[in-house]
């Protein structure tokens, strides 16, 4: 399930609850090189500012996600990509494969502070002590549940003010630019009806009666080939303005049209599915050391929506976090910000 882009962000919220007074975490910030004269992408930066408002920590940190422990090499070229960045006031880099010897060293003699991001599986109590008496991780939060709601058997019905009053299209109809180019979002119109079918769920799964529905009716097993549980399904359409994605069609004589919205009818159900979390803990290198542990898991939806549960180094304030990574960040995140916990 960890991806480096979720690696990063996992390091991020981390950092979060480890120092009270960041007011700022972005994850794929740009930072000056002053060597090459130019700025450069940087993991995870951290940004702690005094009581008078000026900056008084400016940390950076890589993150790596390697199958085997980072070697001298790595560390030094990241050794050197640090010390070039004059605003830098805390460089250290974060492994989910540990070091070699060499590499630890080396870390040591740039002043690169270290950490091992690993699995957890001791007793919670022991790396925290505020959590006393309390089991192992996976004891402590075997599982839990998230409800998701879906459309069942729907229909989109496109609505083209300046078409044809009837026409026919199917998955694969392209999606066009108002110049009649390929759209650059949507390919074709089940890849623009997925995006729908996504959207109208994000808007009606906290109205009525899909919120009715979910406090009132029961869940059952579907079948032994499935890992949900399924509420009631009920008839429901949803008409959307869609305008502002310039989503056009090629009707005949009409040429190029846009699609001004679109009704979605069928079937809506509530899902119920259980989720395991995974269990990490962030521990410094190389007195091992804790910084900040993580419980991680995905809603079951295949969209990159994840929750996470952060354990602070000191307290027993837990940091819960709802998270979605899109698809353009499943190979970079850049210019990322970590909302700042509410004051409330």
């Amino acid at each position: 399930m960890l991806t480096p882009m979720i690696v990063q962000y996992l390091v991020g919220l981390c950092c979060l609850h480890h120092d009270p007074e960041v007011v700022d975490i972005t994850v794929g910030d740009m930072v000056l090189d002053s060597a090459a004269g130019k700025s450069r992408d940087v993991d995870v930066t951290v940004t702690i500012r005094n009581k008078d408002g000026g900056v008084e920590a400016f940390k950076a940190c890589e993150v790596k996600h390697e199958g085997k422990p980072l070697d001298v090499g790595t560390i030094e070229q990241l050794c050197l990509k640090l010390a070039d960045m004059p605003s830098v006031t805390h460089r250290s880099v974060v492994s989910t494969s540990g070091y070699t010897d060499g590499a630890r060293a080396k870390a040591y003699a740039h002043s690169v502070d270290l950490y091992f991001l690993k699995p957890w599986n001791t007793p919670i109590g022991k790396d925290f002590p505020d959590f006393k008496d309390i089991g192992t991780p996976e004891e402590f939060l075997l599982s839990f549940e998230s409800s998701l709601l879906y459309w069942i058997d729907a229909r989109i019905s496109p609505i083209v003010p300046e078409g044809p009053s009837s026409f026919d299209f199917g998955d694969l109809t392209p999606i066009l630019t108002s110049s009649g180019e390929c759209h650059g979002e949507f390919e074709n119109m089940r890849k623009f009806s997925d995006a729908i079918l996504y959207r109208s769920t994000g808007i009606l799964f906290s109205l009525d009666p899909a919120q009715t529905v979910l406090r009132t009716f029961p869940y059952g097993m579907t079948s032994k080939d499935v890992d949900f549980n399924a509420g009631p399904a009920w008839p429901h359409s949803h008409t959307m303005d869609v305008h502002q994605d310039q989503v056009y069609l090629k009707l005949g004589e009409k040429g190029v049209c846009q699609i001004k919205s679109v009704t979605v009818s069928g079937l809506l159900q509530w899902r119920r599915r259980k989720r395991s979390p995974e269990f990490f803990v962030l521990e410094r290198v190389p007195d091992g050391s804790i910084f900040a542990g993580a419980a991680i898991a995905d809603f079951g939806a295949d969209d990159g929506r994840m929750l996470a549960m952060i354990f602070p180094h000191q307290g027993r304030t837990l940091g819960i976090h709802q998270f979605q990574l899109s698809e353009k960040h499943k190979n970079m995140i850049r210019g990322l910000k970590i909302p700042m916990p509410s004051s409330s």
